[in-house]
Formats: structure tokens, C-alpha cells, sequence
């Protein structure tokens, strides 16, 4: 495909906000090294912090390391005590430094924390050899960002491993309902919240999928060699202000082709439509035609009807944007699976939402005087809240 494909190609990928909202691990750059992140995790981990959750924090640590050890029996829940940036090396002058260290009385838990499941050079049986010391029991774990089994090598496929979402999403999840510690603790659940965001949110099976999909089309559209390029903050500065540039310039053509739609349809409505209602209904069904809504309304056609000394009532032939405005905001029953690339009818009375067979390219192109699908479509709307015999 070509270059000039670019926005309508790229739009679909790109559907998502913009606006990621306030979050203090942004602001600060935080948590883009383990040892920033093994801090908070140490802060939530220790029951005597100032989170006030108790060992809330801990057992769901624990259960989660029970979940995934290989085999033996599950550890003993509570009682833990937590050390930091811990040398595992027991012979003299080594050093292996691990992240986070857990010990009970007769229990001690070794921790790796890493972005992805990788002993990146820390020795698995190193470390299980500290937490055996003395006696007692041992066990390794992996804390990760994303899970990559086939990284887990050199004896850490035989380590337990917790993947940040499975303990925030639980911790958070425990935590949204109880008022008493929302109301007790609400700095702290802000935190708690805002690494929830930046560490699960969004980042499951499906978010992976809409930016393959976006890779996809940026070789669709010929955009891929940017990706072979060094300079990143660069190269990305420069994909961003070519996108603004064709967006902008899609958006001021999409308007005018939206307003061609209106004024064509407004004529074919004055000029056949209205001749054929009358024509099928022996009767003066629209009174006039009219459309001069503005707003989320701008794009669309009105035809009052002819009520006598009834209430007031109109038809509106609806596309586009005011068509996934009526879709989204006043239909109280929506269509399943709406092609707005179709002309929609409304009646206002009954709050009737159809969509019709006529395309706006159709009515771009001229729709023909002997077309009578808008026609049907409207007397059939009309006959069923029995509003013409």
C-alpha cells in the first residue's frame, strides 16, 4: 500500500487515549530499574510500613508462590520479614546480590526481581543454597514484569515465578471495595493504584495484539524501514509530525466530504423523496426538508412530518459522526453491528434507530429518481408505530 494510505491504515491501531492520566511512577522515571521497583515492592511486603495493610500484601505473595512452586508442600503464610539488596555469595569476597529477601522463623525466600523472567547472571543455586542455610527451608523466586519461560535457563526454570499482575491485580482487587481502608489509607491506595496502572493495565494479550497490529500496518504502508533507523527519539519525533501532517489534512477532507453527503441528500430528499412519500401514502407526509442542526447533530437531514393537530414528529437521515452519536448516546435500543458507511433513519417520536441499504458513497456518486429504498425504509417506520393507514 501507499504512503497515502498511512492515517486510515494507522487510525484503527491507534484507537486508544491519548490522555494516560496522572501517575507518580511516570513523573519521577520511576520504576524503569529494578531496584526502584524492588523498593515498593519491599514497602508493600514488610506488614509493619506505612501502607497500613498489615501482611495483606504478603500472603498474597505467598499464595502466589505456592501456586507456582514445582513441588513440596506450600509455605506457611504470615510471619515474614523482609531485607533488601541481600549478598547470597557464602564463600569469602563473592558477591550475588539479591533483590528482595523474605525469612520467617524457619523459612527463608529468595527473591529475584527482573522486567522479564531472566536470571540476567545471578546464580539460581546460589541463591538456593542461601535460603537452605542452616537447615531450613528454601525456595527461589522469580518476581517479573512479563513471563518469557524460555529465558528461564541455568536452574531458574526450577524457581517459583510472580509476574507483577498476578499479585497487584489481586491486591487491587481486594482493596477497591473496602471503604473503611479507601477512607483509612487513601494516599496509600493511590500508590497502589497508580502501579496497578503503570505495571498491568493494559498490558495483556490484547494490548500486545493492537501493537502488532500497528507494526503490521506500518509495513503495510510502507513505513517499516523507519524502524531500521538508530536515532529512536528522533526517527519517532519525525513519524509524529508526518502523521499530523496527513491526519490533518484527512480530517479537513473528510469534513468537506461530509458536508457534500448533507447537501446532496438534502436535495434528493427535496426533490424525490418527499414526492415519492406522498405518492405511496396518498397523503402530504413531510412538510418541508430541512438541515441546519450544528454540532454532534451537523450531519444529518430532517423531515418534519405532517401530523395536523398532532404532536410534532419528524424522520432524520442520519451518517457518520451523528450517526455513532445517535448510536452511542440516544438510541435506547442500539444496533449490533452499524456500517457507518450507510445513510441511518431515526424517528424522533418512538426513538426508532435503522440503518438503511443506501451507502454515502451512493448518494455521493447520485442516487437514482427511481431509487425508492430511503422510501420504503421510512414508510416502513411509519406504518409500524402505525402513524399512516
Amino acid at each position: 500500500m501507499g504512503e497515502q494510505d498511512l492515517v486510515t491504515q494507522l487510525l484503527p491501531t491507534l484507537a486508544r487515549s491519548l490522555d494516560g492520566g496522572f501517575n507518580l511512577f511516570d513523573v519521577m522515571h520511576h520504576g524503569t530499574h529494578e531496584k526502584q521497583i524492588s523498593n515498593v515492592f519491599r514497602w508493600l511486603l514488610d506488614a509493619e510500613e506505612t501502607h497500613g495493610l498489615g501482611e495483606a500484601f504478603a500472603d498474597i505473595f505467598i499464595g502466589e508462590v505456592n501456586r507456582s512452586l514445582p513441588d513440596g508442600e506450600p509455605l506457611e503464610p504470615g510471619g515474614y520479614w523482609v531485607r533488601q539488596e541481600v549478598n547470597t555469595a557464602q564463600d569469602a569476597g563473592g558477591m550475588d546480590i539479591a533483590d528482595l529477601v523474605l525469612e520467617s522463623k524457619s523459612t527463608t525466600i529468595v527473591v529475584e526481581n527482573y522486567g522479564t523472567s531472566d536470571g540476567h547472571g545471578h546464580g539460581y543455586e546460589q541463591y538456593l543454597r542461601y535460603s537452605q542455610r542452616d537447615s531450613r527451608r528454601g525456595v527461589v523466586v522469580m518476581l517479573c514484569h512479563q513471563l518469557d519461560r524460555s529465558r528461564l535457563t541455568r536452574g531458574w526454570e526450577n524457581a517459583a515465578v510472580v509476574t507483577y499482575q498476578s499479585v497487584l491485580e489481586a491486591l487491587r482487587q481486594a482493596l477497591v471495595n473496602d471503604r473503611t481502608y479507601l477512607r483509612q489509607c487513601p494516599e496509600a491506595f493511590s500508590l497502589i493504584d497508580q502501579m496497578h496502572r503503570k505495571y498491568v493495565k493494559g498490558r495483556g494479550p490484547m494490548e500486545e495484539r493492537k501493537v502488532l497490529d500497528f507494526v503490521v500496518a506500518m509495513c503495510d504502508t510502507g513505513e517499516a524501514v523507519r524502524y531500521s533507523q538508530n536515532n529512536i527519539d528522533r526517527v519517532a519525533e519525525q513519524f509524529a509530525s508526518d502523521l499530523h501532517e496527513q491526519a490533518r489534512a484527512r480530517f479537513g477532507e473528510g469534513r468537506v466530504l461530509l458536508q457534500q453527503v448533507k447537501d446532496r441528500l438534502k436535495s434528493y430528499s427535496s426533490t424525490v423523496l418527499t414526492r415519492q412519500l406522498d405518492a405511496a401514502s396518498s397523503r402530504t407526509v413531510v412538510r418541508k426538508v430541512a438541515a441546519n442542526y450544528v454540532g454532534k447533530w451537523r450531519w444529518e437531514v430532517i423531515l418534519p412530518l405532517e401530523t395536523g393537530d398532532g404532536p410534532a414528529d419528524d424522520i432524520q437521515l442520519i451518517f457518520g459522526p451523528s450517526a455513532w452519536h445517535t448510536q452511542h448516546e440516544s438510541a435506547p435500543n442500539p444496533l449490533s453491528d452499524p456500517d457507518y458507511t450507510r445513510i441511518f433513519v431515526w424517528r424522533h417520536s418512538t426513538k426508532e434507530f435503522r440503518q438503511s441499504e443506501v451507502s454515502m458513497q451512493e448518494v455521493l456518486d447520485g442516487l437514482d429518481p427511481q431509487d425508492d429504498r430511503l422510501r420504503d425504509e421510512i414508510l416502513a417506520l411509519l406504518n409500524d408505530s402505525r402513524a399512516l393507514q
